[in-house]
């Protein structure tokens, strides 16, 4: 089937009137923007006619659909029952026009369309499972319903129909991008308790079959069902077992790949592709309807262009519909499947223009291609265009005193629109592995904007946004641009160089204007004055000298203060993984074969071993379980000693026992100082107070070690 025009009007904030000639309708626009919404309304309108007796809705409609066969349906609602026409004549009986069935794939955890608009239709179908003359499903053909949800429940479905497929791209599917490149077993957890609620269906003659082991190879099982059940079969009889929540026969499958990994160890985009490949290989053939909400949700920028590629081979005879927030999708989609969306209403735009809107902001198709294809891991957002080249030229005069500063600047058109364009780009999610900053003018409006939705970040100089998740804002920063010393007037980046500069250019200026006055006001000749100058002082700064360029200094060093922040929490991260790594490594050695040290001073006694041997100039330390710390610290012992302990008190890590300290379990610090100040409660020496069985310390170890 194949939409050709779409009116709703009435559904919640819907208002559309749309005429379509591709194979894709693609929903676009904000949150709240009623792309949702359309989905919804088309569950609600094929739900009332799948079963009219049961269901209706309170809205008017208007949808014309081509089908395989060439009939053009037209079904009209207009307070009353709907009318449906074929080929321009009146037709009473529905069931043959309609689509053959509605595959809905949802994100995340929303299910409020399963439960008003599916769930209820779904458990009627399942309740006459067994009456298989009245409810068609006699051949495998028909044994889906009519409707068909699928989400995250369904990974495992997904794959096993896949891997059990003789279909080359399907295999390819497998082996390429998940990366699965062997299947160990498969087991089945039945509940054999729930088979009377199938009667002697085909699904429980299914079930029954494969029931007859719980655990198989890939092999056994490709044997077991081989010349008895194809993968389209196995896929629907499953569905069906596993839907129904409390009455299913089937409670779940594990399918163990690639050595010990199972479907959890895929990423989210990957499960994502999983089930859109499944649902179009086996849900639902020509004739169907497929209502994908946001598909390219959890998936990496590279790959979303691998939904649509997934599109292609199915995209005949069946009507794809789906929203997105990614600019990446909606870039590579042609203007007549686009549709943007605003307050329920469509609005008509061009493909650019609609990109624009998505994102807050108009750039030209080069601007906006060169954003989406950037590579650097920072970007500095500005107010306009002069900001970006001063900025750009500051950073390529002072690259020997900055070399590992890079970023990449976009021009905003105005300070107004940078928040906006943060928010969307955390709702779109397209960020995760990049830094946004925005830059404002050191004026009135400027000031404005940095104090609306930024929080400040105490002794930094920037701000974050605050309007999002904690564990997000560490990509959204915002920055004032700083004065240079001694200047108290409103501050723009053609104040950054001395004002002799800005001088010569404005001269200039008013001597390019001399003679262009005829039929101007004496604004516009003044913007025009000032337009012309900044344009001459941004390409006259390209030959100035290095110290021209001296006051952006401290712009640049707050821009390098975020950059190794965002570098310092990825080298954490890393030098966590790393540590497990080892740790992992020393949990598996004979723990006999351990060096210990030991601290024997002020009552207390305690013990550790160096994390890494090999760094023993340089090691961390872990203090074992049942060590002893003192009970109290010295009063000049120095502050991030006492808060440290603190922590561990309170994260119960040291727990009070009698007159001192008892570590919990074994404690990790990040220098034998800090443990053996931490223990003792004075500021110590690491490296002199750590002793080994010999009574040698650290520092006589290293010097023997490296003799």
């Amino acid at each position: 089937m194949k939409i050709k025009k779409l009116k709703i009007n009435g559904y919640k904030n819907l208002n559309i009137d749309l005429t379509h000639q591709s194979d894709i309708i693609a929903a676009i626009g904000n949150n709240g923007s009623g792309k949702s919404n359309l989905l919804e309304a088309l569950c609600y309108i094929f739900r009332s006619l799948y079963d009219d007796k049961k269901y209706s809705v309170d809205f008017d409609y208007d949808i014309t659909f081509v089908n395989s066969n060439n009939k053009t349906i037209l079904i009209k609602k207009e307070k009353q029952k709907p009318l449906m026409f074929v080929n321009d004549t009146r037709q009473i009986l529905m069931d043959n026009y309609l689509p053959k069935r509605v595959i809905i794939i949802y994100s995340g955890e929303e299910d409020r369309l399963w439960k008003n608009c599916v769930d209820p239709f779904y458990l009627e179908y399942i309740k006459n499972i067994n009456k298989a003359a009245s409810q068609g499903i006699s051949t495998t053909t028909e044994l889906l319903p009519k409707i068909l949800y699928l989400n995250k429940f369904y990974w495992h479905i997904a794959l096993l129909s896949l891997v059990c497929s003789d279909l080359e791209d399907n295999k390819l599917f497998i082996k390429n991008i998940l990366k699965i490149s062997k299947i160990e077993k498969i087991k089945f957890d039945f509940k054999r308790g729930n088979y009377d609620n199938y009667s002697n269906s085909e699904t429980l003659k299914f079930i029954k079959f494969i029931e007859e082991k719980n655990e198989y190879t890939f092999d056994e099982f490709i044997i077991f069902i081989e010349n008895k059940y194809k993968s389209d079969d196995i896929f629907k009889y499953l569905y069906t077992a596993y839907t129904p929540k409390g009455t299913k026969i089937l409670d779940d499958i594990t399918i163990i790949f690639n050595g010990n990994l199972n479907i959890e160890d895929l990423s989210e985009g990957e499960k994502k592709l999983l089930l859109i490949k499944a649902a179009l290989e086996f849900a639902g053939q020509e004739d169907c309807l497929f209502i994908l909400d946001e598909p390219d949700a959890h998936i990496h920028v590279v790959n979303k262009e691998e939904i649509l590629k997934m599109f292609d081979p199915y995209k005949k005879n069946r009507q794809i519909v789906f929203t997105t927030h990614s600019p990446t999708i909606t870039n590579c989609l042609y203007d007549d499947c686009l549709y943007l969306l605003d307050d329920g209403k469509l609005v008509k735009k061009e493909k650019q223009e609609k990109l624009n809107h998505l994102i807050g902001y108009s750039w030209s198709n080069h601007e906006m291609g060169a954003f989406l294809a950037n590579k650097k891991n920072m970007i500095l957002l500005v107010e306009g265009k002069h900001d970006k080249i001063h900025i750009s030229t500051a950073l390529h005069k002072l690259k020997d005193e900055y070399p590992t500063l890079d970023f990449a600047i976009y021009s905003m058109g105005g300070g107004k629109k940078m928040r906006p364009f943060m928010i969307g780009l955390y709702e779109m999610g397209d960020f995760s592995d990049k830094t946004y900053i925005a830059l404002f003018d050191n004026d009135q409006a400027g000031l404005e904007s940095y104090g609306k939705g930024f929080k400040e970040e105490p002794k930094t100089g920037y701000k974050k946004l605050y309007e999002i998740s904690m564990s997000l804002q560490d990509h959204f920063f915002a920055l004032i641009l700083p004065k240079p010393n001694g200047f108290t007037s409103s501050c723009t980046i053609e104040n950054m160089f001395d004002a002799s500069k800005y001088e010569e250019a404005y001269k200039e200026a008013i001597d390019k204007t001399i003679g262009h006055f005829t039929n101007k006001s004496i604004a516009d000749i003044h913007e025009d004055v000032i337009c012309k100058s900044k344009n001459i002082l941004a390409e006259k700064s390209k030959d100035f000298s290095k110290e021209d360029f001296k006051h952006f200094r401290p712009l640049l060093n707050l821009l390098l203060e975020i950059q190794n922040r965002k570098q310092q929490s990825i080298q954490q991260a890393e030098e966590t993984i790393e540590d497990s790594l080892i740790l992992t490594k020393n949990n598996n050695e004979n723990k006999e074969k351990r060096n210990y040290y030991s601290i024997e001073a002020r009552g207390v006694k305690a013990k550790g071993y160096l994390f890494d041997e090999s760094k023993i100039n340089q090691s961390k330390i872990v203090v074992c379980k049942d060590s002893e710390a003192n009970l109290n610290h010295v009063s000049s012992c120095l502050k991030p000693i006492v808060n440290m302990r603190n922590k561990l008190i309170e994260d119960k890590t040291l727990k009070l026992l009698n007159d001192r300290y008892i570590f919990t379990k074994d404690h990790k610090f990040n220098s034998v100082s800090t443990a053996g100040s931490v223990i003792l409660g004075r500021t110590t020496n690491g490296r002199t107070v750590w002793k080994n069985e010999k009574g040698e310390d650290l520092n006589e170890i290293f010097k023997k070690d490296s003799k």
